[in-house]
């Protein structure tokens, strides 16, 4: 079936699209992965749907509606959850980043330094530090200004995706009062079967021991208390990964401040 045929079975549920592109993008995420289309298929078929319809709906050029498309979702999955967190959380206090960018502002390098693994080579006898596999990490200020990270999100499409890195991080990181959480699409159904069922996965059964949560988007997850499921076709369908988010702030940084954070603050100067 075509990309167009798909669009054709899920316009119908696009209401009130163009309010806001983030939810607009998640809603359209929900909405194909529920077609259990192939992996593949996935990403590039809810870009299809949003372009499709931001043409439609606003009257754009497809230039305009590619551009609206990828600033709204990134282009790929860890982006859009970035961008989902930043624009729920921002203006209380909480900022999601990439860690990749976490570790260019001079702001955070006491937090580099902290979540930075130290592993004995050896063979060479030395000290080397190595980056956890985290692709998003939460951060919130103190009231003096001191920023703090108090999650690591690690983003997957499936398990193809390397999640055993996960379980070894998740254990790796366990002293150091960061919670680490899977965030993934489940597009192979690894979370879709819950302890009822003799056919539940080894993976989940260990994520459920060694992580802090799972959030998956797959329609057909199971949940309990470890495992959640998001559903973006509703305004409150991700409410339990923003719920949580405020709770571990409150428990990791107590003296926090709820004062708006953005990006940006990482690349002001001290003072700034």
């Amino acid at each position: 079936m075509s990309a167009s045929a798909h669009y054709d079975q899920i316009k119908g549920e696009l209401t009130d699209f163009g309010r806001n592109a983030v939810a607009d993008v998640g809603k359209i995420m929900t909405l194909v992965q529920a077609l259990g289309l192939p992996e593949k298929e996935v990403m590039p078929t809810a870009q299809y749907v949003y372009i499709t319809h931001y043409q439609k709906v606003n009257t754009a050029d497809a230039n305009q509606a590619r551009q609206s498309w990828v600033a709204a979702s990134g282009n790929n999955f860890e982006s859009f959850m970035r961008n989902f967190i930043n624009h729920s959380l921002n203006g209380e206090g909480i900022l999601a980043v990439k860690g990749d960018r976490l570790k260019t502002s001079p702001k955070a390098a006491n937090i580099v330094s902290f979540l930075t693994l130290k592993a004995n080579r050896r063979c060479t006898q030395t000290t080397t530090g190595v980056w956890p596999d985290s692709d998003i990490v939460v951060l919130t200020r103190e009231q003096t200004g001191t920023l703090k990270a108090f999650a690591l999100l690690n983003c997957k499409t499936s398990d193809h995706s390397r999640n055993d890195a996960v379980l070894f991080w998740a254990l790796a990181l366990r002293d150091n009062n960061i919670k680490y959480c899977l965030l993934t699409q489940d597009l192979d159904r690894r979370f879709d079967k819950g302890d009822g069922d003799a056919r539940v996965s080894a993976l989940r059964r260990k994520a459920e021991a060694f992580l802090d949560r799972v959030y998956s988007t797959s329609p057909t997850t199971k949940e309990c208390s470890q495992v959640k499921k998001l559903d973006f076709k509703t305004p409150a369908g991700a409410d339990a990964l923003i719920a949580d988010l405020r709770r571990w702030r409150q428990d990791v940084v107590p003296d926090y401040s709820a004062a708006a954070l953005h990006e940006e603050f990482l690349s002001l100067s001290y003072g700034g």
